[in-house]
């Protein structure tokens, strides 16, 4: 295959260059211009991609995803999920541990996983292993968590729990222990970061007032929960010597903090519905903006976006997670699903309204949204970049339409989203994953169930 005369974006680079791809194996072989062969369809029956008037990008990384799959397919699951990634032009996802059934916690239960969603996956994933409360506890958690420990991209622990019966957040002295079991094993904690005693504390004073809309759901969890959790977290991790991720980071302070401890190893991501909203929106979409961190104050996107821009957080995420619209329903705003269907728009979002809205430049578009959650999970040999030797995972975004979200048209499970009406500059035209059409814009999903491979870091000395 020879993708032509396609605008392609190259790492470290702050203009397009018109190129040519040659695609050999599944992997990127030559490229340079006017290759052998991409003037016209070849005798061999090379197929040949015309990407004249397109913006060739590296496939999208979204290293933060809730597929549900096993356990929770009523909301999602990994067919409709990697459907929905692939048309929003995102290549290889890393599915969080806790919101399937069972939980990735040790090596058995990652291998049931994986024996149910393989055949399912449309593009590459990874998975994370996670740490309970419950899961510290039991006898023998660090032989098990050693186990799983070269399968895994990290493990994923909360300071608040949303399945607090099921999946208990971790206190102080628990996640101290747990930073000092990664650090043994090389593996990157990350933690969902909100201060539970305030939360505790403020939630039943809500509750006793019987105060239950969207401004009482922030104000319940606002920026200074996140602020103190961060903190803590840092000193904890510089205690124990070990690598700090904080996931979905919605208040520009924390995300300051995050900033100032890099030296010491931490790294954030941030998500669009932080970049993109604040409570006032929050108070007009109810529980469609629902999610946890909550959004913010007004104050906090514009700050996020300079943060983002000048690497005080290390990337993007979806924090893929749609709840059904039974779920989303009624006024009670403790009774509503939390999460937001978001994998399939995070590409063309941060495309359109971080790097053609002049917010990042075009190699800080690339970072955060393909190299740089390869480069901290240690993956980056195979993903990430426009490279000879690496996965032909392409984007053809079409220069010369816009799109218009319309969710009732997303292959996702979830039909809701808070970017409803919006349109981006830039519409995904095709998705390649290791030179494979994958989806095509009017044509729809184009391969078959099963194409996405499962990823390991390069520490396991995998190779795809």
């Amino acid at each position: 295959m020879i993708v032509r005369n396609g605008m392609v974006a190259f790492p470290g680079q702050d203009e397009f260059l018109v190129r040519d791809i040659r695609i050999e194996q599944g992997r990127v072989a030559e490229i340079g211009t006017g290759l052998a062969g991409a003037s016209s369809a070849s005798s061999s029956g090379q197929e040949i991609i015309d990407a004249d008037g397109h913006w060739v990008l590296p496939g999208g990384i979204d290293p933060h995803v809730h597929f549900y799959d096993p356990g929770y397919t009523h909301k999602e699951d990994f067919a409709h999920g990697t459907a929905f990634a692939a048309q929003g032009g995102i290549t290889t996802v890393i599915d969080m541990p806790c919101t399937s059934d069972p939980p990735v916690s040790d090596a058995f239960n990652l291998q049931a996983k994986l024996s149910v969603v393989s055949s399912k996956a449309l593009v590459d994933y990874g998975f994370f292993g996670g740490t309970s409360r419950e899961c510290y506890d039991a006898p023998g958690y660090p032989e098990r968590l050693s186990e799983m420990a070269d399968k895994v991209m990290g493990v994923k622990s909360y300071a608040v729990s949303g399945m607090e019966d099921e999946w208990g957040a971790l206190d102080p002295w628990r996640f101290l222990g747990l930073l000092k079991l990664c650090a043994s094993l090389k593996l990157p904690a990350l933690l969902h970061a909100e201060d539970r005693a305030f939360v505790d504390a403020a939630t039943a004073a809500k509750l006793a007032a019987g105060l239950k809309g969207p401004r009482d759901w922030y104000e319940a969890r606002p920026e200074i929960a996140e602020v103190l959790s961060v903190m803590s977290a840092v000193r904890l991790a510089e205690e124990a010597g070990a690598s700090l991720h904080v996931v979905h980071v919605g208040t520009a302070e924390a995300a300051a903090r995050i900033g100032e401890a890099a030296s010491s190893g931490v790294t954030g991501e941030t998500c669009p519905q932080y970049l993109a909203f604040d409570v006032g929106d929050f108070e007009q979409q109810g529980a469609t903006l629902k999610i946890a961190p909550p959004i913010k104050g007004a104050g906090n996107p514009p700050e996020l976006w300079n943060l983002l821009a000048s690497g005080a957080l290390s990337f993007m995420a979806s924090d893929h997670a749609p709840g059904t619209e039974e779920e989303k329903a009624g006024s009670d705003i403790w009774c509503n699903s939390a999460g937001i269907s978001g994998t399939g728009t995070i590409l063309p979002y941060v495309f359109s309204e971080g790097y053609l809205a002049g917010r990042l430049s075009l190699s800080r578009y690339l970072q955060v949204m393909s190299e740089n959650a390869p480069k901290r999970y240690d993956f980056f040999d195979r993903k990430g970049s426009i490279e000879v030797g690496k996965d032909a995972d392409l984007v053809l975004m079409d220069s010369r339409a816009d799109w218009t979200v319309n969710a009732s048209d997303f292959l996702s499970k979830g039909k809701l989203s808070p970017f409803e009406g919006r349109t981006f500059r830039g519409r995904v035209a095709r998705t390649l994953v290791r030179g494979v059409t994958v989806y095509e814009y009017g044509k729809g999903i184009r391969a078959d169930g099963g194409c996405g491979r499962f990823i390991t870091p390069k520490r396991a000395g995998e190779r795809s």
